[in-house]
């Protein structure tokens, strides 16, 4: 019997999911998570029930590296703004390498199509932490670039802060963003302006 054939078999037989169902039921089970990430531990060291769950799921979907990205990206575009939110928090974390269930870091780069779409969302959340996410995988999501720009002209203060902090990852590779990030530095809010200037500087350091 060929291996393929097998697997099916043992799909059937053992009610094992096939590797995109197990992806789409995890990107599922985000939807009850909290976002944003809470910024530190509990001062007793007990991590609350949530965060423990947090983390298996973010484990799980390390464990199926790139082959969980489809799932992610259709997550990108689910109705439920909750499922939205979260899938777009783990792929900022997912570039960024900063959490500890998600390393090492996965090459994610094949969504960046999605995470381009998804600065154009209604969500403020959903905007501001796709655009992280294309700054962490700089230089390599050099395409999103002009979008990346037009998110700093957006009425929303934090999809600002994000598309600036994100234009100062690409570093010289951004100089296009110049013109858009000195604008910035004219913004109603101080926040804004202080990472247009960091935006700035890392842009010109070299």
């Amino acid at each position: 019997m060929a291996i393929g054939a097998i697997f099916l078999l043992s799909v059937f037989v053992l009610g094992c999911p096939p590797v995109q169902d197990k992806a789409d039921e995890l990107v599922h089970q985000l939807r009850d998570l909290p976002t944003p990430l809470p910024g530190i531990a509990p001062g007793n060291g007990i991590l609350p029930e949530i965060e423990r769950r947090r983390r298996e799921i973010y484990r799980q979907i390390r464990q199926l590296g790139t082959e969980a990205l489809p799932a992610l990206q259709r997550g990108l575009h689910h109705d439920d703004v909750r499922i939205r939110r979260n899938v777009a928090l783990i792929f900022n974390a997912l570039a960024g390498g900063w959490v500890e269930e998600l390393r090492p870091k996965l090459n994610i780069v094949s969504s960046l199509p999605e995470l381009v779409a998804a600065l154009d969302d209604s969500d403020s959340n959903v905007r501001a932490w796709s655009a992280q996410a294309i700054g962490g995988m700089a230089p390599d999501s050099i395409a999103a670039l002009p979008s990346l720009i037009r998110l700093i002209n957006n009425p929303d203060e934090g999809s600002r802060n994000s598309a600036c902090i994100a234009l100062g990852a690409f570093g010289p590779a951004a100089r296009d963003a110049l013109p858009a990030l000195r604008g910035a530095l004219s913004d109603s809010s101080e926040q804004v302006r202080a990472f247009a200037r960091r935006a700035i500087e890392n842009i010109q350091s070299h």
